[in-house]
């Protein structure tokens, strides 16, 4: 994990850097941007198995609060989360967890340091978690420079989270080229027989 995250910022830096410049001929007083970086993942999914055996924990959650911190440059989102039910790892209901993705708002500075508009960074144009929403992830424990204790990412950048639409159906969350192959939207029970009966092969 350690490796992915330290590659990931690799390609968000050089992105920032042209986006801070710009951003620095800009009027302070300009409304809030939206910029979204370009990345490749270092390992990207391409179905339910491979997604379900990698994962160390598949739970359902509640997103309660979120920060922004930014390093090197870079924002990343700390949601913490409520976890409502859990389909594999050792996560309870009830318990409460930290989930980091790239991105989300916060504020660049110039090259003197000068705080600019705030901005919205959505890595390959997919948001971060938002708070109060209500997802399915598929996670694996985060080791980075960025935050410390337990923390935890979803596989694939986003590849990982499955959220519930209007409908009440899980949307996977990825650009239309990087969804996994062998899914389509459907509603929670269905979703879970899915897991589970991967998780037991």
């Amino acid at each position: 994990m350690k490796r992915k995250s330290l590659i990931l910022l690799v390609c968000c830096l050089l992105f920032f850097l042209s986006i801070i410049s710009a951003c620095g001929e800009n009027d302070a007083g300009s409304e809030q941007g939206l910029v979204g970086g370009a990345a490749t993942l270092v390992k990207e999914y391409q179905s339910l198995d491979e997604l379900v055996a990698d994962a160390a924990e598949i739970t359902e959650i509640n997103v309660l609060s979120q920060e922004t911190i930014t390093y090197q440059d870079i924002p990343f989102t700390i949601s913490t989360v409520s976890v409502l039910a859990t389909f594999k790892g050792t996560l309870k209901v009830g318990d409460t967890i930290r989930i980091i993705e790239t991105g989300g708002e916060f504020y660049p500075t110039d090259k003197v340091g000068k705080k600019l508009p705030k901005q919205t960074f959505k890595l390959n144009g997919i948001p971060v978690l938002e708070k109060g929403g209500h997802e399915i992830v598929m996670l694996s424990k985060f080791t980075g420079p960025q935050v410390e204790g337990d923390v935890y990412t979803p596989l694939g950048v986003y590849q990982g989270r499955f959220k519930f639409d209007s409908s009440g159906k899980l949307v996977q969350q990825v650009p239309e080229s990087q969804k996994i192959k062998d899914y389509k939207p459907i509603n929670k029970e269905k979703f879970v027989e899915q897991i589970k009966t991967r998780v037991h092969k």
